[in-house]
């Protein structure tokens, strides 16, 4: 196994976690956290496409989905 398949599971658990801990308890507290961590996952799908081929169509929605959702974490600890 690659590492950055290891690291993608690293970040992706905690988010399934956090996402289901939140459904279960229906405390949301800890949504941004689920946010910063999917965003650093689209982070790393659109570095590996970005790797492969060059200003993919992949890898600029990922970076855009990633910049995306740091802005709404960015938005949720300033409200």
């Amino acid at each position: 196994m690659k590492w950055s398949y290891c690291l993608q599971l690293f970040i992706f658990i905690p988010i399934v976690v956090t996402s289901m801990c939140g459904l279960i308890t229906k405390d949301f507290s800890f949504l941004p956290v689920t946010f910063m961590l999917l965003g650093c996952t689209f982070l790393l799908i659109g570095m590996r496409a970005w790797q492969r081929a060059k200003r993919s169509t992949i890898s600029i929605l990922s970076f855009g989905t990633a910049i995306f959702l740091f802005v709404i974490v960015g938005q949720s600890f300033f409200d």
